[in-house]
């Protein structure tokens, strides 16, 4: 199992936050689409409903339980009972955007019972505790404690072996992790094949299979995704296109803005203004 800083660092560089947009009592059919641009969190408090997601078979759901979309995905609600059913509904954005470590390790949708893990039940205990009052500052106590539910979930499905492939998968892997984690905390690094393989205790060849395996592409590409990832969050807010590639390890502007087109296929300069404008 990874060391716990090793999940803050991965949590720290793909900047995961959720805003909760509706507290309550829903009745009938709620449409949320993938071009909204977010992930979503559904908390299922009271009642019994199904979600319907493209390219997913419909899911019964009945409550308590929690529905996790971690990237953006048409789907819907339906909600037959009279009475309707109660949840809270937050959308999750990501400072590294959508194409992140998490979004690439997580299955499209994932359903957590609330007694699956006593911490969730928890917070949900204080997240529908907060939503029914009317307290200052109540908007930023859902937020906050969305974002606490949205680190139980990543740990949940890494203590469940929910993952089997990604960076989550890796930082449960007796070999790995190590590294991954090294990695996390100086992905500006001028990192090698062999120093990598070194501390894993692997042989190149060795390493080299194993990370693709579990991670799901090469070292090396790995390590340019961590940094456009860092990139981006340093691009959000507001640190000149110049610094930012020295920041995350490139020798050069040119050799940074190449990478970053790579990965998200748009310049740094137009993400950045793409962000700064949401």
């Amino acid at each position: 199992m990874a060391a716990p800083d090793s999940i803050s660092r991965l949590l720290d560089r793909v900047g995961m936050r959720a805003k909760t947009f509706h507290t309550g009592t829903l009745c009938g059919l709620h449409m949320f689409a993938a071009d909204e641009g977010v992930g979503h969190l559904h908390v299922i408090r009271e009642g019994v409903l199904r979600a319907l997601q493209t390219g997913h078979p419909a899911m019964a759901l009945r409550a308590p339980a929690l529905v996790f979309y971690p990237r953006p995905l048409d789907h819907r609600l339906e909600i037959e009972e009279p009475a309707g059913a109660h949840l809270l509904c937050a959308s999750v954005q990501y400072g590294a955007g959508m194409e992140n470590a998490i979004t690439r390790s997580f299955p499209s949708v994932m359903v957590i019972p609330f007694d699956a893990q006593r911490s969730v039940g928890l917070t949900l205990t204080l997240l529908f505790e907060e939503a029914a009052q009317a307290h200052t500052g109540r908007q930023v106590m859902l937020d906050r404690l969305c974002d606490v539910l949205l680190i139980q979930i990543v740990r949940f499905a890494i203590e469940r072996k929910l993952v089997a492939r990604g960076i989550l998968a890796g930082l449960a892997h007796p070999r790995l992790a190590r590294v991954l984690g090294e990695v996390l905390d100086a992905p500006g690094h001028p990192w090698t094949i062999g120093q990598m393989a070194m501390r894993a205790h692997l042989s190149r060849n060795g390493f080299a299979c194993q990370f693709r395996e579990v991670i799901g592409m090469t070292p090396g590409g790995f390590v340019g995704a961590l940094r456009v990832a860092h990139a981006q969050r340093l691009l959000r807010q507001g640190r000149p296109i110049g610094l930012v590639s020295q920041d995350v390890g490139y020798s050069g502007q040119p050799a940074f803005s190449r990478a970053f087109l790579r990965e998200t296929g748009v310049s740094p300069s137009a993400w950045a203004r793409r962000a700064m404008a949401d």
